[in-house]
């Protein structure tokens, strides 16, 4: 999750009470542009179900403190099927999402629907290896 946006607005997804899922957690950084494809797959490798990014939203307003950090994790994750085949996973096992800060009631909905498809996939298969 980007420190930028979207950690501020799960700040204030808390600060409401709103509820999320407990299954979820989360892991800010600097930006998403930084996560690297190998992080994702050793997580999965490792038997994590699911992996999703949360980073700053596109367009007019654009406010990546890095440039275009969140485009750049984009274009990552448009080639991240090809790391998932090797380890013969499905790909909606990896998503990215974009919010405002002043989104943040979006937050709570977009982790209980990823969360609710993760479990409807099932166990990643290398859990417990």
């Amino acid at each position: 999750m980007c420190e930028n946006d979207a950690y501020p607005a799960l700040d204030i997804v808390g600060l409401n009470r709103m509820a999320y899922s407990s299954e979820v957690r989360i892991i800010p950084v600097r930006c998403l542009g930084s996560v690297n494809v190998i992080w994702i797959k050793d997580a999965l490798a490792q038997g994590m179900d699911g992996v999703f990014l949360l980073g700053c939203k596109h367009g007019d307003d654009y406010q990546c403190h890095f440039v275009k950090g969140s485009e750049l994790a984009e274009i990552r994750m448009k080639k991240i099927g090809e790391a998932l085949s090797s380890l013969a996973l499905e790909e909606e096992r990896v998503a990215q999402f974009q919010v405002a800060i002043d989104e943040y009631d979006k937050i709570p909905q977009i982790i209980d629907d990823f969360a609710a498809l993760v479990e409807e996939m099932g166990p990643n298969p290398f859990k417990g290896f």
